[in-house]
């Protein structure tokens, strides 16, 4: 359905229906244009939540009491409360205890999508590992299997399918050869700041439930896990004394994971300190940017 009005061919202005000259300038003839009747709910600015997919919207973060962005206020207040989970004698075992759940379970993830068995276990006295068995191949194809047909069925989210495809290609290179240990070596500390990026993303976003509690603990949470990977992985880099306690506290007798990675790639434990020390220095400015670029739909305007 459209709208048909009349305006000035020369000014553009508006005129009244059945004049012929436009008194705005004076001279114009009248013309008819047909204009589109743009509905509420079509309008681009009217994005809505469609099934469980969520929707990037464009929004301007809210505004906090100082007139900081509210998002900020809960990243300062994690920060402000992470270091309780490293200096409190009792909080402190929770936050180790956190750190060795998501680190002994990034081991077991990569190990079982690599087509190895495992199991990650913590005990309660301070000693955390994860054990693999050796690779099952029809376990792995199945998995190589499962990473192609997400890619056909991603195929019209462009940049999802992109992802997939490349982690298909790129699947056997690593599954089917010795680059398969080094990962699973790497998949613990990396399995910190991976849990680290989510809980800084929903910090900033809402978290699932958009309450003020749920979102410090998230910022709390993130901060703890990336500032106790900056720590060791700087002091791997910088401290004698580091590198000391690096090389004695495997857990159970058993020799941690950045030595064994240092050895399998012929490199000193300070050039495996930096490489990963760049990586922990990325994850929040990643996240930040990413969280500029898309704003998802928040938790309580979806349907």
């Amino acid at each position: 359905m459209a709208i048909v009005k009349e305006e000035c061919r020369r000014c553009g202005g508006p005129t009244r229906p059945g004049e012929s000259v436009c008194e705005g300038c004076a001279g114009g003839f009248v013309r008819a244009v047909r204009r589109p009747r743009v509905r509420p709910e079509t309008h681009p600015s009217a994005q809505t939540f469609h099934g469980q997919h969520e929707i990037p919207v464009v929004e301007r973060p809210a505004r906090g009491p100082l007139g900081l962005p509210e998002d900020w206020l809960y990243l300062i207040c994690g920060a402000l409360l992470a270091p309780v989970f490293t200096f409190t004698p009792i909080l402190k075992y929770m936050g180790w205890f956190l750190a060795s759940l998501v680190h002994e379970m990034g081991h077991a993830l990569v190990a079982w999508l690599c087509g190895c068995p495992a199991v990650p276990a913590i005990r309660l006295d301070g000693h955390a590992w994860a054990t693999h068995q050796s690779q099952v191949m029809i376990l792995a194809l199945l998995v190589w299997a499962g990473l192609g047909y997400l890619t056909w069925q991603q195929r019209h989210r462009k940049p999802l399918s992109i992802a997939l495809g490349i982690a298909t290609l790129a699947y056997p290179a690593i599954a089917f050869t010795g680059a398969r240990d080094s990962l699973f070596l790497l998949a613990g500390q990396s399995g910190e700041m991976a849990f680290a990026a989510i809980c800084l993303w929903r910090a900033m976003t809402g978290g699932f439930t958009a309450s003020r509690a749920e979102r410090v603990a998230y910022g709390a949470a993130g901060w703890f896990l990336l500032g106790r990977n900056i720590h060791l992985a700087g002091g791997l880099v910088f401290s004698d004394s580091v590198r000391a306690w690096y090389q004695r506290s495997g857990s159970l007798g058993m020799e941690n994971d950045y030595l064994r990675l240092a050895r399998a790639w012929g490199m000193s434990i300070e050039s495996v300190g930096t490489l990963m020390l760049l990586v922990a220095l990325a994850i929040f400015p990643t996240v930040w940017w990413i969280t500029r670029r898309i704003r998802l739909v928040p938790f309580e305007h979806r349907s």
